[in-house]
């Protein structure tokens, strides 16, 4: 008989799911394998009008989104969750843009972090890992 030990992993998180929204294949494919080696379950979304149709039926846990993508950039998506739907999840925007007011607009919208591109991928599991302990915390 074998015995798997899952001790290692915080129970809260392994069943939360995560939504990744970006137009770079590679980054998609990145964060998905990393985060569900994880124990997280992972959808993606090629562009935020594609991320949007997922949020609604995957109903995630926290939303990863890139900015500059076709169709819905990242603010817009920000926009949708939280005005249209009127959801307070935690949002985590990446991307490459230096440019403090897309930053700041997010913030202004409530998103909970902001990593710029290219992200070092343990330090996106420390922030992934970071928000769901903030969200326990506030609940």
């Amino acid at each position: 008989m074998i015995v798997v030990s899952l001790d290692h992993l915080p129970l809260f998180e392994t069943y939360m799911k995560i939504l990744t929204i970006d137009d770079q294949l590679l980054v998609t494919f990145s964060v998905q394998r990393i985060l569900s080696n994880r124990g997280y379950t992972v959808k993606t979304a090629a562009d935020g009008l594609e991320g949007v149709k997922i949020f609604e039926q995957f109903q995630p846990d926290l939303v990863i989104v890139d900015y500059h993508m076709p169709r819905m950039n990242g603010v817009e998506v920000v926009e949708y969750i939280r005005i249209t739907r009127n959801s307070n999840i935690p949002i985590l925007i990446m991307s490459g843009s230096k440019d403090l007011t897309i930053i700041e607009k997010g913030f202004e919208l409530g998103i909970a972090d902001y990593l710029h591109k290219p992200v070092d991928l343990d330090k996106l599991v420390a922030a992934v890992s970071n928000l769901f302990e903030r969200a326990r915390i506030a609940i």
